[in-house]
């Protein structure tokens, strides 16, 4: 029941003149905070009344989630929590403004975040599935033949499914060839936290998938692909010791000074690890990717 004049709030051309008018910073801020602004008649002077709420991008600080990139190329997520679901989108355009090809896209019903997924190599890819990412996203990866890798590791929370441990990337690390961080907890068939992996081989002739194996516990999975395991205790897990950030070639930032030092220290270990103050952000459940 607006009369004209203020019905061009309303329009699309209106709220394209005031974007355009907008700084870069002003955008961003924007996109950020995700306003809603509801327009009311005041039955005044002043025409309209306007009340405002947000919906603001506040865990957007972790890029990592997002998307996954395998050796086919990017592939965009779907992120579990609601308020989290239009990063993807947000992603999206960067990735594409930067000339980023995206080879595919996680649809509804499928879910995959970042912190679950670990490529190995053109022989071996991993996803953790539990409170986070699903095996829905896992067949769709498959299906469409988005890993570029012959293997495809489904790495099962059954059992513990806390939000201290809601990523693959919370209990589990690769530091380099035949080297891995793992949570101590979750080590052996008699833990009460373990994993269990179901493998998936590419026929080459067909290029689908098979289950090959179902139900390996990890830590004897990662052993049979040559791994030792460096362990992190339980503390140190919540301290995410674990969440290392691997730059390839042996170069490692780590969160938590005394497992880096017990990294450099490994025999198998060959590289460099640095490790930084990064309590700001991980006073907030994530670390440095």
């Amino acid at each position: 029941a607006l009369d004209p004049a203020d019905a061009q709030y309303l329009s699309d051309d209106y709220k394209r003149s005031v974007l355009e008018a907008m700084s870069v910073t002003q955008l961003i801020d924007i996109i950020l905070i995700n306003p809603t602004v509801t327009l009311t008649p005041s039955g005044r002077d002043t025409g309209l009344t306007a009340s405002y709420t947000f919906q603001p991008l506040s865990n957007l600080v972790y890029t990592r989630d997002q998307q996954i990139t395998t050796g086919r190329g990017i592939v965009m997520g779907r992120l579990r929590s609601p308020q989290r679901q239009r990063e993807v989108e947000l992603m999206r355009f960067c990735l594409r403004k930067l000339g980023m090809p995206i080879v595919g896209s996680v649809a509804e019903g499928g879910y995959l975040e970042g912190g679950d997924f670990f490529p190995m190599g053109p022989d071996l890819a991993m996803v953790g599935v539990g409170l986070r990412s699903n095996v829905d996203a896992c067949r769709q990866l498959m299906d469409g033949d988005l890993l570029g890798a012959r293997r495809l590791a489904v790495v099962r929370d059954d059992f513990d499914r806390s939000q201290d441990r809601m990523h693959l990337d919370c209990v589990f690390s690769v530091l380099g060839k035949g080297l891995c961080l793992m949570l101590e907890d979750i080590v052996g068939d008699a833990s009460p936290k373990k994993r269990l992996v179901d493998e998936w081989v590419r026929d080459p002739a067909t290029g689908k998938y098979a289950l090959a194996r179902c139900g390996v516990e990890f830590a004897a999975f990662m052993r049979g692909e040559g791994y030792r395991i460096l362990p992190i205790t339980h503390e140190e897990q919540l301290q995410y010791a674990c969440n290392v950030l691997n730059l390839g070639n042996g170069r490692i930032i780590s969160v938590h000074p005394a497992s880096a030092r017990r990294i450099v220290r490994h025999e198998a270990f060959r590289g460099d690890v640095r490790a930084i103050d990064f309590s700001s952000v991980t006073s907030m459940y994530g670390s440095v990717h």
